[in-house]
């Protein structure tokens, strides 16, 4: 298969590994960890596949400036600054929200690193492309927009290639994995992996656990990303809406707010595993992973739970945690 152009900032392959205590009482299943977390630029998790494709069609437009926006501690706007920097372009991050009281974390990373932000509400957010919009026609320099979390058709090649990456694996280690599960929150990875099985006609599932909105939303929003890969790329699969598997049900009190029931799935997994999952994303699908795989209704028994990274993330909820 032909990538489409893209620049090899993500450190691959990266490695997967047993998780040996923290589903010991499952003895049906056995799961194994994607560490997405260790891709490089600055542990910057999923974000980096798909800014791999995104940026190298901003530098091939000449772009001086990348524009993209998320919450106001997001991950994807502090790995996009990062990578951006590196490729001596400046960055505007749209973030929902106001200014911490307490700078920590990604947006603490973000002023190190000078990006320059523009805070808005939510409601403002509701219309957040067309606000990137405005500040791309104001710039002086020629900018480049990404869309939240980089989840378009340019963005999903980078889990299409990782989704490669991980049947290769599959095949030299001789690893039984039957089920590709992850976090969903803005459709990108969830999409890539999806293309990447139709592309190869892989038997592989690929399950995510939705952080926000609902099932519904996310088969659409990934299709959509699917039929615009399609039609820019001129790939002519065979698919459908039912090949969307969303499991529903741990948004909890909404997209970026944890409780405790993530805190403590953070805490019991750190002490299992040694391994830490962030709570954005992270702790909410492997919530769902554990809660299903408890019941025997998860779609598959050798899982590969892809980490997504987000560390940085942890510090904003010090207090919770």
């Amino acid at each position: 298969m032909n990538l489409a152009p893209h620049l090899n900032k993500t450190i691959t392959p990266t490695p997967i590994t047993a998780i040996h205590h923290f589903f010991k009482d499952l003895s049906r299943y056995r799961v194994w960890l994607k560490r997405d977390d260790l891709t490089g630029l600055e542990l910057s998790g999923n974000k980096v596949r798909k800014l791999d494709f995104l940026l190298a069609e901003a530098r091939a437009e000449d772009a001086e400036r990348i524009i993209t926006c998320g919450g106001v501690h997001s991950n994807h706007c502090r790995s996009t600054a990062f990578y951006a920097t590196q490729l001596g372009l400046k960055t505007t991050l749209v973030l929902r929200g106001t200014e911490p009281k307490i700078k920590t974390g990604n947006y603490l990373l973000n002023e190190v690193l000078d990006a320059d932000i523009h805070l808005i509400s939510a409601r403002e957010y509701e219309k957040v492309d067309e606000v990137m919009a405005e500040i791309r026609e104001a710039a002086s320099e020629k900018a480049y927009i990404i869309p939240e979390g980089g989840s378009n058709e340019i963005g999903a090649w980078g889990y299409v290639k990782a989704f490669m990456e991980i049947s290769e694996q599959i095949s030299v280690h001789n690893l039984p994995i039957d089920t590709i599960a992850v976090a969903t929150g803005s459709g990108g990875t969830h999409a890539g992996l999806l293309l990447g099985k139709l592309l190869s006609k892989s038997p592989l599932n690929v399950v995510s656990v939705n952080v926000c909105d609902d099932a519904d939303f996310f088969v659409r929003k990934i299709g959509t990303i699917i039929e615009r890969f399609c039609r820019r790329y001129n790939y002519h699969l065979n698919w459908q809406d039912t090949d969307i598997h969303i499991i529903d049900g741990f948004v909890g009190e909404g997209y970026g707010l944890i409780g405790p029931t993530e805190t403590d799935l953070i805490r019991r997994f750190a002490r299992s595993e040694g391994i830490i999952i962030d709570p954005v994303y992270g702790a909410k699908a492997m919530r769902g992973l554990e809660v299903h795989l408890k019941q025997g209704t998860f779609p598959g028994e050798n899982i590969l739970f892809i980490h997504t990274g987000g560390i940085f993330g942890l510090f904003s909820y010090h207090e919770q945690l």
